[in-house]
């Protein structure tokens, strides 16, 4: 182990926790030095973004109570009809929603996002996307039957309407999070995070009401299987390509603009316009009558998941960076060892760290740990402002 110039050793990872007490020097004055909470921004910064948050919020509340009630009023006699269909339905969906929300918050790296933000992200899609775009894939759909010809928009109708439609309601959700919760979204791998957590609530209701469809195209004398065979088809085999890939590349544009306070520059513009416009691209692919078949969606869905794995592999391996090389600088900061201040970038690394801690101290460890992580993710979010 190498030593201090004053042949005193430097601060291990479980010299009280994962935030060791700093070194002494000529120059640092006698008493304890705490690790400093994250400094708030200027008030009148804060007091400039606090009515656009309250209103988005406002917004994305009226909004979701009036997809909720219209969803309710469309769906109300076949669920009566077909009250044990509708149950199952309901019930895979419950379950669909918490396997999605868990995984979903649980990529985003370092820590999961704020969960008043990952509550509303999924309302906005159960609700608000949902009832809209109900409403308008009735109207597209009449325009591409008077336009094209029923056949021709038979067959296409669903690929032209849909990345229209749907990306363009689920990113407005994302947009209106971001502004509602501004300290929840401010570089790309928020908007990532967020965005797939919109798509997640809009997959649910989507596949309950072609739960219902399915039912209601079987006459009624399917019993359960429709609602099985939907559920295995759209969670199964379309799943890992589905809403929430999709609205994780916009989400990841909607992160762009916010790391800069919606003002961006030319470049940064145009790589979230690229990244909506991809979204838009990918969701055309699933809906495009090609490659029919099995195979055919399977490799379709494929294409999709690992465009959006190369988006979020990007994103985080450059916000991961960033929060390491802000824990180096506290680490500096404080006079602590660089490897025990970058492990905690890290879920695993923390809890390595603080099972290292007598229990009666992991409390005040864990506090600390936290307050780090923080400070180093407000650093972060300045870094992610400059790049690009």
């Amino acid at each position: 182990m190498n030593h201090a110039p004053d042949d005193r050793p430097a601060p291990a990872a479980t010299d009280r926790g994962t935030v060791p007490s700093p070194r002494r020097s000529p120059h640092t004055p006698p008493g304890p030095r705490r690790v400093p909470a994250p400094r708030p921004g200027d008030g009148r910064s804060a007091r400039g973004r606090r009515l656009p948050a309250l209103a988005s919020l406002v917004l994305i509340t009226v909004l979701c109570l009036a997809g909720l009630l219209y969803l309710a009023l469309q769906l109300a006699l076949p669920v009566r009809a077909f009250l044990p269909e509708a149950l199952l339905a309901a019930a895979l969906g419950i379950v669909t929603l918490a396997f999605g929300f868990w995984v979903l918050r649980r990529i985003r790296p370092v820590r999961e996002p704020d969960a008043d933000a990952s509550v509303v992200a999924v309302a906005w899609g159960l609700f608000a996307a949902t009832g809209a775009g109900v409403v308008a894939n009735g109207g597209l759909g009449a325009v591409w039957a008077k336009g094209l010809g029923l056949d021709l928009a038979g067959v296409w109708g669903a690929a032209l309407t849909a990345p229209l439609n749907e990306e363009v309601l689920k990113l407005a959700g994302i947009v209106l999070v971001a502004v509602a919760f501004p300290t929840s979204v401010r570089g790309p791998v928020d908007g990532f995070a967020i965005g797939s957590l919109v798509g997640l609530g809009f997959e649910v209701t989507e596949n309950f009401i072609y739960s219902m469809n399915a039912v209601l195209m079987a006459g009624g004398t399917g019993g359960l299987a429709p609602v099985v065979q939907t559920a295995v088809i759209r969670v199964g085999l379309t799943g890992p390509g589905s809403h929430w890939a999709m609205s994780a590349v916009a989400g990841t544009a909607v992160g762009l603009l916010a790391a800069v306070g919606w003002r961006p520059r030319t470049r940064r513009a145009v790589c979230a316009a690229l990244l909506v416009a991809l979204a838009m691209a990918l969701h055309w692919l699933l809906d495009a009558p090609l490659f029919g078949g099995v195979l055919g969606v399977l490799a379709k869905v494929a294409v999709i998941f690992a465009t959006t794995t190369a988006v979020y592999l990007t994103v985080r391996r450059a916000y991961r960076r960033r929060v390491r090389g802000a824990l180096g600088s506290e680490a500096e900061e404080l006079g602590m060892r660089r490897s025990a201040a970058v492990a905690l970038a890290t879920r695993h690394g923390r809890r390595r760290e603080l099972q290292r801690v007598a229990q009666p101290e992991q409390p005040a460890v864990r506090d600390r740990q936290d307050r780090m992580v923080q400070a180093a993710e407000d650093r972060a979010a300045l870094y992610a402002g400059h790049a690009v």
